[in-house]
């Protein structure tokens, strides 16, 4: 009896042995790493180790693209031809510059992988560890982005403020974060100019102290030691798409600001929110595409002194010059490799399907969406007539009408706008879903209400092609509009009827681009007949 057991657990540990040794010759495989075929490709070449995981492995369908240099655009030895970047300047510069040269060097500093790559050649050492064991401080200028490894940060405050509390400037006091290193305070300090809650780490880091212990597992200092990688989060507004996707956006990049180790996309990490408020958004699966693990915030730690093994401060949403909240943009140029990556990282990851062959069972015609506004201002009065006129189009638009609503499915919403050529909606936060777009789609901003380059830069930063009404005589508003704080007239607080015929110019124009798009044609040009049209209420 002993005997057959003993011969089970042997044969039991050789079989485990051999699964082993299969899983670390043998498979490379790129779900692992869950991401789209344009950032595997570069990130093979990146970290050359796992390369030769593909290089070795039969079942690798990359192996082809090793050893050519592809790179995303911020590397101090990337090729402008090997990046990711396929931003260019078809327009003009309007004065910001004196070539094009120029202005598409400058559009790739402000909005590319080239404002990463300032972000990497302003970063400083603020406190350097003398020994191994010891803290680690690094941060680029202004404090907009700072990344540490034992560190310590003091929340035994927190259990006296009975109020929850976002966007506060002192949470922190001098000394309350630290660690064991050589600290650089003239240079910190230098750096801590732009003090507001969304525009820089400088309120919080500002306090950074040496301390004369360890920050490790055995401190005493430590009452809770997270070994865990950290991205500690200052957010913007949840409920509003436009301004909670400058979280995710600014995350996305401090992956690549961070990513100095093969791990750099790896979803194992923790997001500690900034507040103590619980968090709650209908875009709140985009987090998903971060980590696997529960969102924390202040309060889980409230009381208690907390080391971290790697803690990163990432991007924020509301920095001078950042992206992408308010930003001036250089005249004539679009196509932004980091928003093309951050677009396709978040569909991949989220699964959202890309229009596939189940299109092929019936001849392609162009899918437009309108996004209706349910809301007291900025809707369509004549929305109904406005879908009968496409309706009555001899080019045979499919056409639907959608409400996005706080009920409604992110996911669902993204699906939606995979399937879309044609977008169109009123100046508002929804328009935020351009950035998910196929990339030969147009965007209609049925009327910007006179906040002429918020979508129209959102939409060439994306690379999708951009219209508005332009005619004012053609539309019109159902009052001046009335301001809510002061009263007086404004565009956006009022709703607005337009004219049928030039509505149906303008998507028509939209139309024209779509089906003339290299990649459009490429994937549907030998399906170029019209089909019944359908109506999808």
């Amino acid at each position: 009896m002993w005997m057959d057991v003993g011969i089970t657990f042997f044969i039991s540990q050789i079989i485990l042995l051999l699964i082993s040794a299969a899983e670390v010759v043998g498979e490379w495989s790129s779900k692992i790493l869950d991401l789209p075929d344009s950032h595997i490709t570069r990130y093979l070449n990146t970290f050359k180790d796992e390369g030769e995981k593909c290089r070795n492995s039969e079942s690798c369908n990359y192996q082809h693209i090793l050893e050519t240099g592809l790179c995303w655009g911020y590397e101090e030895n990337c090729p402008d031809h090997l990046g990711y970047s396929n931003a260019h300047c078809p327009g003009d510069h309007k004065g910001w510059v004196s070539s094009k040269s120029q202005q598409l060097q400058t559009f790739v500093n402000q909005a590319d992988f080239g404002f990463v790559k300032q972000q990497l050649q302003s970063t400083t050492v603020m406190c350097k560890p003398r020994l191994d064991g010891e803290s680690f401080l690094e941060c680029s200028q202004y404090l907009q982005f700072c990344r540490g490894s034992n560190l310590y940060i003091d929340f035994r405050d927190l259990p006296s403020r009975k109020e929850s509390f976002r966007y506060k400037m002192d949470v922190l006091k001098k000394g309350q974060i630290g660690g064991r290193c050589k600290l650089n305070d003239f240079k910190l300090q230098s750096e801590a100019v732009h003090q507001s809650p969304l525009q820089s780490w400088a309120p919080e880091i500002q306090h950074f102290q040496e301390l004369p212990d360890l920050v490790n597992k055995q401190s005493k200092i430590c009452d809770v030691f997270i070994d865990r990688p950290t991205f500690i989060m200052k957010i913007d507004a949840t409920v509003n798409m436009y301004h909670h996707f400058c979280d995710f956006f600014n995350l996305y990049a401090s992956l690549h600001l961070n990513g100095t180790h093969n791990e750099m996309f790896s979803r194992d990490v923790n997001i500690l929110i900034w507040e103590t408020y619980n968090y709650h958004s209908n875009f709140g699966i985009t987090w998903s595409v971060f980590t696997k693990n529960p969102l924390m915030n202040l309060r889980t730690f409230q009381g208690k002194r907390v080391c971290f093994r790697e803690v990163i401060f990432p991007l924020l949403p509301r920095m001078i010059f950042g992206l992408y909240y308010n930003t001036p943009v250089v005249w004539g140029c679009q196509e932004s490799g980091l928003f093309h990556a951050f677009s396709k990282f978040i569909l991949h990851r989220l699964k959202i399907p890309k229009r596939t062959a189940i299109d092929l069972v019936e001849l392609p015609r162009i899918k437009i969406t309108l996004l209706s506004r349910n809301t007291q201002y900025r809707r369509i009065l004549n929305e109904k007539t406005l879908l009968d006129k496409l309706r009555s189009s001899p080019r045979q638009y499919t056409i639907q009408r959608v409400e996005f609503t706080h009920e409604t499915d992110f996911r669902q919403q993204l699906n939606i706008i995979q399937d879309t050529d044609i977008f169109i909606g009123m100046h508002g936060a929804g328009l935020t879903h351009l950035l998910f777009l196929p990339d030969w789609a147009s965007v209609f901003e049925l009327y910007n209400c006179g906040d002429e380059h918020c979508y129209a830069d959102l939409a060439r930063l994306r690379g999708v092609h951009y219209q508005t009404w332009t005619n004012p005589a053609k539309l019109k508003p159902q009052d001046e509009g009335h301001h809510p704080s002061d009263g007086g007239p404004h565009a956006k607080f009022t709703n607005y009827s337009f004219d049928t015929d030039e509505f149906l110019r303008i998507v028509d124009s939209a139309a024209d681009h779509v089906s003339q798009h290299p990649t459009y044609r490429h994937t549907f040009g030998h399906l170029n007949q019209p089909s019944k049209s359908s109506d999808e209420l």
